[in-house]
């Protein structure tokens, strides 16, 4: 027996609306005394990759955007909207994977699972991500800021702390030894990091929605490898980085379409 259009759409609506809010809500479990919070579980060891402490902050911003998606996408004039059908079992999935990722985050779960969310959240992500960029000329105004914005948001910034991620990992089970070794990956994890932004870019065709966050944490890792460890050739590659992906934003090729609703 199948499920029926009008339920599974019901079902998509409730469910983004829900962890929507469900995943900033529960970072706020350690202030009621339940679990550690994320910041302090990160504390010590930090990779080289790791952005200055403030650059986190981008959480908030993205934590309302995603709000506002949730609570336009469960309009009921929404219910049969196209695009938001075609991708909106994927951003629910990545809301789950990121309310997931805080509550084992908080209760001490395993490094190596968290890493495995990160992954079912950045598959569900680019999931959306490339649907949504190619209808993009076909948006309207109110798809394009409350929809192809958040999800672009979140994809940019997750697209880099899944490589933070995977570095603080490493390092804390010694498979980066602290020196030389710990500066050239750190090195090698940038230009990966910046290669896999050129391609989103450009196959967003210059969606400066999702290059924000990614320059925005590169700039972090300057900050911090200038200030926290001073780190001078993570800090020139993560700039430079920066500067390239700013450079690739203004050259990628656009299209343009009159807006109107994905069918």
């Amino acid at each position: 027996m199948t499920m029926d259009e009008r339920t599974r759409d019901l079902l998509r609506q409730g469910t983004n609306l829900v962890f929507s809010f469900a995943q900033f809500l529960v970072t706020l479990l350690p202030a009621l005394g339940i679990g550690t919070g994320i910041g302090e579980r990160a504390t010590g060891g930090e990779p080289l990759v790791q952005p200055i402490f403030w650059a986190f902050f981008i959480w908030f911003p993205i934590y309302a955007a995603c709000i506002a998606y949730g609570i336009y996408q469960a309009l009921p004039a929404q219910r049969n909207t196209g695009i938001l059908r075609r991708t909106g079992f994927a951003t629910a999935s990545a809301f789950i994977g990121i309310t997931a990722y805080a509550l084992v985050a908080q209760s001490g779960g395993s490094d190596w699972l968290l890493i495995a969310i990160f992954v079912w959240i950045l598959a569900s992500l680019l999931f959306s991500y490339f649907r949504l960029t190619a209808y993009q000329d076909q948006l309207t105004r109110n798809e394009h800021y409350l929809v192809l914005a958040p999800v672009s948001l979140l994809t940019g910034w997750v697209s880099l702390a899944i490589l933070v991620n995977i570095a603080a990992v490493l390092k804390a089970d010694g498979f980066i030894p602290v020196g030389t070794t710990e500066t050239i990956f750190s090195v090698l994890l940038l230009i990966v990091a910046f290669l896999v932004a050129v391609y989103l870019i450009r196959a967003g065709k210059g969606n400066a929605w999702y290059a924000f966050p990614v320059i925005w944490g590169l700039l972090g890792v300057v900050v911090a490898n200038v200030l926290r460890e001073p780190k001078p050739a993570v800090a020139l590659t993560a700039g430079l980085a920066a500067l390239a992906l700013l450079g690739v934003l203004l050259a990628a090729p656009r299209t343009k379409g009159r807006p109107a609703s994905v069918p």
